[in-house]
């Protein structure tokens, strides 16, 4: 059994802040749940910014997960 990853503000802020409503760093956790890609957060979020490697890391994660659902779904 694998152990829930820890999810939620770090309360770090690496990018520095970039305006006044920024909380900061979050850590999440993305897998795949019931034929989906689920992406937890930890606490409810208004927005989220990345810088440009991250953010298609990111992007590269989704698409990852989601090929493995489809794959599965073909077989």
């Amino acid at each position: 059994m694998t152990k829930k990853p820890i999810v939620g503000p770090t309360g770090k802020f690496p990018q520095g802040k970039l305006e006044r409503g920024d909380e900061g760093e979050l850590n999440i956790a993305m897998f795949i749940f019931k034929g989906q890609v689920r992406i937890e957060f930890g606490k409810p979020i208004a927005w989220l910014a990345m810088p440009p490697h991250v953010a298609k890391d990111f992007a590269e994660r989704i698409l990852e997960h989601a090929a493995k659902i489809i794959n599965v779904e073909k077989k």
